[in-house]
C-alpha cells in the first residue's frame, strides 16, 4: 500500500504522483500557497505535473509517475508501485 495525488489534467485524463521523494524517500507535501509540491527533508520542489521546479534541487529526478485507468467513467486504478530513491532513472524497487 501506498498513496499517490491524483491530478485532473483534461476531461477524461487523471495523472497520479507517487508521493515519495525521489532524491532520499521522505514524504513530499503540497504547498497550497506556492502551488506546488515541497519536499520537507532538502527542500526539494515539484512543478504540479511532478516536474523539478528548481535545478538546484538535490533530487534526481522528477515525482514519479504511476499508470492510471479509469473504469466505468467513476473509478480511479493507480498501478502502485515504489521505485528506488537516490537514483537518477525510474528504477522499480
Amino acid at each position: 500500500m501506498g498513496a499517490v495525488y491524483l491530478r485532473r489534467t483534461g476531461e477524461t485524463e487523471i495523472q497520479a504522483l507517487h508521493v515519495v521523494c525521489p532524491h532520499a524517500g521522505c514524504l513530499v507535501d503540497y504547498a497550497a500557497a506556492k502551488d506546488s509540491f515541497l519536499c520537507p527533508c532538502h527542500n526539494s520542489t515539484f512543478a504540479l505535473d511532478g516536474t523539478i521546479n528548481d535545478p538546484k534541487s538535490p533530487s534526481p529526478r522528477g515525482l514519479d509517475r504511476l499508470d492510471v485507468e479509469i473504469r466505468n467513467d467513476t473509478e480511479v486504478w493507480v498501478r502502485f508501485q515504489n521505485f528506488r530513491v537516490g537514483a537518477k532513472e525510474k528504477v522499480p524497487a
